[in-house]
């Protein structure tokens, strides 16, 4: 689905949610990610929807059990295994079939799932509709972000407040110029730079296309959805301010890197392994969730090696210029290596 496309099926159902109250909204969005899955990829929109059944069931037999139950803690994991259907789907169908969706709507249904297990008070029945909710919600089913359906339930709760401003309208037009005009301009100058020189001299401008299509349609998942009322976690702060690994992963792609520090860190951490190897097996798989290769697991590696060994502040003149030079040359790198090394 292309951004303009998105945003398409997005203003339709803000006219149709011009008759309810605002905070209704969200129903429509999540009818109407469905909707665009039976459009655009209705064999995504079969896995997410088991997967979310699933969730609800998993949901429903583990909170029964004891808190401090394995299966109540970790269970949930398994929902996780439904990535393996983006990497796998060729040879279980022998065709090709659209994934949209697929790996962010499943980390958004297991989020949910997991807090719904963790909640102290328990759930009621009607949270269970909120699995739902998180798979289909249409301004964050192409690209992201990643959140829990709770997030969305609390906002319903207090009647969905959040205003509309002129910065708003900014964005969302940015996005569109960032996904539609300036991606594929970088994706041109990389082809370009491959004929003259090499692909590996086009590995910034490849980055480019990347990082614009990537950060032009989060602002369009982001700023749209404040027009039903709704906030997202926002995807990039300014990542090209990062001087550190550790600065670069508070600003690139920060809803899916604070999942992983929740969901994937913390528990490797708490399970004993020491916080430099939970680190880098959290980043492996960060890698392996983009995709099941060999690029994408060096990728992982790469990250969570960085993030786990290189120093939080920088001291002295030399580590002040050294530093981010090393870092944006392996962030580029590694994107290179993943997307159209040897190994993608």
């Amino acid at each position: 689905m292309a951004p303009l496309q998105h945003l398409i099926l997005i203003l339709v159902a803000w006219v149709l949610c011009q008759a309810l109250a605002r905070r209704d909204s969200v129903h429509v969005l999540s009818a109407f990610g469905l909707v665009a899955l039976l459009i655009y990829a209705p064999v995504a929109g079969l896995v997410i929807a088991l997967t979310a059944l699933e969730a609800v069931i998993m949901v429903m037999v583990f909170s029964a059990l004891p808190r401090k139950s394995n299966w109540r803690q970790y269970g949930a994991y398994l929902l996780l295994l439904n990535l393996f259907f983006v990497d796998f789907h060729h040879l279980a169908l022998n065709m090709p079939v659209a994934i949209l969706g697929i790996s962010f709507s499943a980390i958004r249904i297991f989020m949910t799932a997991k807090q719904l297990l963790s909640a102290r008070k328990g759930y009621e029945y009607g949270d269970l509709y909120w699995i739902f909710a998180a798979g289909f919600y249409l301004p964050a089913l192409v690209i992201g972000p990643v959140f829990s359906g709770l997030d969305l339930k609390t906002q319903y709760e207090k009647g969905a407040p959040e205003e509309v401003v002129l910065r708003d309208y900014r964005m969302l037009l940015m996005g569109l110029v960032l996904a539609m005009i300036v991606a594929v301009l970088m994706g041109t100058l990389a082809e370009l730079t491959t004929l003259r020189h090499s692909q590996l001299a086009a590995a910034p401008f490849y980055f480019l296309q990347l990082f614009c299509a990537f950060w032009g349609q989060s602002l369009i998942a982001e700023h749209s959805s404040r027009f039903f009322g709704y906030r997202l976690p926002v995807n990039f702060d300014a990542p090209w301010l990062a001087r550190t690994p550790a600065e670069f992963w508070k600003r690139w792609h920060k809803s899916m890197a604070n999942f992983v520090l929740q969901y994937i860190f913390l528990p490797l951490n708490l399970r004993g392994l020491s916080p430099k190897v939970a680190t880098t097996g959290a980043f492996i798989f960060m890698g392996l969730w983009h995709n099941l290769s060999i690029g994408y697991f060096v990728w992982g590696l790469g990250h969570g090696l960085m993030l786990a060994f290189s120093p939080q502040e920088l001291k002295g003149r030399a580590q002040q210029v050294l530093m981010p030079v090393a870092l944006w040359v392996s962030v580029i790198g590694l994107s290179y290596f993943a997307n159209y090394g040897p190994y993608a």
